[in-house]
């Protein structure tokens, strides 16, 4: 017997996993992975689904930075508004017996929305006809309303410009449900909502100057000491346009605090909030004529609408030659999962008219647009920056890949800072000793690859050395041997342990690029896109 999987189960799929991902359910990472070349670096090797190409990943992982609620979003496809063009019109009952103007035989492959250049989403009620549309919708109220070219339009909502930034493409567009029982805020991000301490640090003999590096402007905050450590970062000012933000603690007289940038929102759903609160379940906007019929007069036609619902009224309108050739819909009424119209004349003479009613979508049109728009694609947008922490310079990755729930090194508790290293950090005294991608040995038999040298205490040399470990052992009496620069006895002033273990949680997505070189200063935003 064969199975009919709903277009409805994909989107129920893809807003399980964006919830996952927004409600903290999970705590996804995007990770960058391998320095290694392809066999063509312009050509990279395929992915391949396996156990060995999965481990190699995770061996070469270089960082990972946390997925935050503001970095997804549902998406639907784009479908641009262009003057002259026959949309088609919302109809439950496309099939193939039962095709769009466009030839789409279902809801889910049909033009019936549109994207303006105002960043407004409409849904097309009535196209007139299969004619042309000419006149650009802009109402944003919530009421049904009538251009000039006789389409029938309903604003759904509009895509604030922090989601035109991280998600708008030419072939997909970000959609949200803004408000009910159990919904997310508006998600979108854009200003610094506040700020975590994920390490207090040691010395503090003052509060600390933080420092936000990130895209935006005007984000400000202050931090609290209390013996010793930074215990609180309170935002000052929230500022405008993040879609990523650093926080750099400096002075006070110690050292090694760390605190992470929660995002928030700027732009309003209100306009959003409105359609959806007002949206009227199982309304009747549109009536289809699939027969005219012959020989009826003029205001001699009466239409009464049956169905479960109530409320709905219709008027037929008849031409001078005696066909039916429209329905006027003077109350959508409400409540409606069926309905058929009965024709009665007062004088008679008229036959053969029949009519189809469209229902509205369950909750009503604008109700829900992810479910509306079959939005069965989730898209993820995040920002490798200038993280002094853990995200590497001065070297270059190969491989982009989606964790889920990893722990921290040596523990079974679950991984949750802003971003987190693989790597062993060893404390050196002479930077020209070593370069990335060397390889290394240390004398408790581990082997390492140099994945970047920082200067992390601030004084302007390259004072740490991040080892990707190849073969584990390796401990603080160790002596280091560079096999690149054929060097021995190289001393380990320190040793810190990585953050992550790399070993850990689950790998849901990886894919082979092009090698992408870091720098200091420079920001690469990586787009994913999941379809379900």
């Amino acid at each position: 017997m064969a199975i009919l999987l709903l277009e409805q189960a994909r989107f129920h799929q893809a807003r399980s996993f964006y919830r996952d991902i927004y409600n903290g359910n999970d705590k996804f990472y995007l990770a960058a992975s391998r320095t290694e070349t392809w066999t063509d670096d312009t050509a990279p090797d395929t992915s391949v689904d396996n156990r060995v190409d999965v481990q190699n990943f995770r061996d070469k992982i270089l960082f990972v930075k946390r997925v935050q609620s503001a970095d997804t979003a549902m998406l639907a496809r784009r479908i641009d508004w262009v003057t002259g063009t026959v949309y088609d019109r919302y109809d439950d009952a496309y099939s193939s017996a039962n095709p769009s103007n466009s030839g789409a035989t279902s809801l889910q492959t049909a033009n019936f929305y549109i994207l303006t250049d105002d960043f407004n989403v409409y849904k097309c009620i009535d196209n007139n006809n299969n004619g042309q549309s000419t006149d650009k919708p802009n109402s944003t109220g919530t009421e049904i309303f009538t251009t000039t070219d006789s389409y029938k339009w309903k604003f759904l909502f509009q895509i604030g410009a922090s989601d035109r930034t991280k998600f708008l493409s030419t072939a997909y567009m970000p959609v949200r449900k803004v408000s009910g029982a159990g919904q997310p805020s508006f998600d979108v991000n854009g200003e610094i909502d506040s700020i975590t301490v994920s390490a207090g640090g040691s010395g503090y003999t003052s509060p600390p100057t933080v420092t936000i590096n990130g895209d935006g402007i005007g984000a400000t905050a202050a931090a609290t000491v209390s013996g010793g450590a930074v215990t609180a970062i309170t935002v000052t000012g929230a500022g405008t346009g993040y879609t990523f933000a650093d926080i750099v603690l400096t002075g006070g007289a110690g050292a090694n605090a760390k605190a992470d940038a929660v995002l928030g929102s700027t732009d309003t759903p209100s306009l959003q909030t409105n359609v959806e609160g007002t949206a009227v379940k199982g309304t009747i906007d549109n009536i289809v004529v699939t027969n005219q019929g012959t020989d009826y007069t003029a205001g001699d036609v009466s239409l009464k609408v049956v169905g479960d619902g109530i409320g709905a009224n219709a008027a037929a309108v008849v031409n001078t030659n005696g066909n039916i050739t429209g329905v006027t819909i003077t109350n959508p009424g409400s409540g409606y999962t069926n309905a058929t119209i009965v024709l009665s004349q007062a004088s008679g003479g008229g036959s053969n008219a029949s009519f189809r009613v469209i229902i509205s979508p369950i909750d009503g049109h604008g109700a829900h647009p992810q479910k509306e728009l079959f939005s069965k694609r989730v898209g993820v947008t995040v920002s490798f920056d200038n993280d002094s922490r853990d995200l590497i310079t001065g070297n270059d990755y190969r491989q982009v890949g989606l964790m889920k729930n990893i722990t921290k090194y040596s523990l079974s508790t679950l991984f949750d800072d802003a971003t987190g290293s693989p790597h062993f950090i060893i404390g050196i005294s002479d930077p020209n000793n070593y370069g990335p991608d060397d390889k290394l040995t240390a004398t408790s038999g581990g082997s390492f690859t140099v994945a970047q040298l920082r200067d992390t205490t601030g004084n302007g040399t390259d004072d740490s050395v991040y080892l990707q470990e190849d073969v584990a052992g390796i401990g603080t009496s160790d002596t280091i041997t560079n096999l690149t620069k054929g060097l021995s006895s190289l001393p380990i002033n320190s040793l810190t342990n990585p953050e992550i273990d790399h070993n850990s949680g689950d790998i849901v997505y990886f894919d082979n690029r092009k090698p992408i070189t870091r720098e200091e200063g420079q920001v690469e935003t990586v787009k994913i896109i999941f379809t379900f």
